[in-house]
């Protein structure tokens, strides 16, 4: 009986130990993927800091772009017209977590009244909102006027 015992307490710190490492290499993932999203996010503001008076004005037109979210990537339609942002659609984000991806778009609203994707992530869905701010950024990057 205590051979039963045994296999099984160490049947199960396996178990543990195998779901901690399957963890911590979708962690390294994820880190990456948001190292990513900031240092895209960073040259774009440069790059709109750079911009004449520091006022961007966009090309009319409808954009889209992708960038890495939770659960992989996502991908969004941006409208432009009169020079500033008028909507942006998330179109695909089929592997993102429902709850996050709803707290997420919260961002949206965001970027739309300040005519640009350099607003703060949103707390609690943070991977998803960089996501959604990086996949705008590479929608406008050809938007430029």
């Amino acid at each position: 009986m205590k051979h039963l015992d045994f296999w099984s307490r160490l049947g199960s710190l396996v178990l543990a130990v195998v779901a901690l490492c399957v963890y911590q290499a979708h962690a390294l993932q994820w880190q990456a993927a948001e190292d990513e999203n900031k240092q895209q996010i960073a040259e774009a503001q440069a790059k709109n800091a750079a911009a004449e008076g520091g006022a961007v004005s966009y090309a009319d037109g409808t954009y889209t772009g992708s960038g890495d979210g939770f659960g992989g990537t996502v991908s969004v339609e941006v409208t432009v017209s009169g020079g500033k942002i008028t909507a942006i659609d998330v179109v695909n984000a089929a592997n993102e977590d429902a709850a996050y991806l709803d707290k997420a778009k919260g961002i949206i609203d965001s970027m739309i009244s300040a005519n640009s994707p350099e607003v703060d992530t949103i707390s609690g869905a943070t991977f998803s909102s960089t996501g959604i701010k990086t996949a705008v950024q590479q929608a406008l990057e050809g938007a430029t006027a």
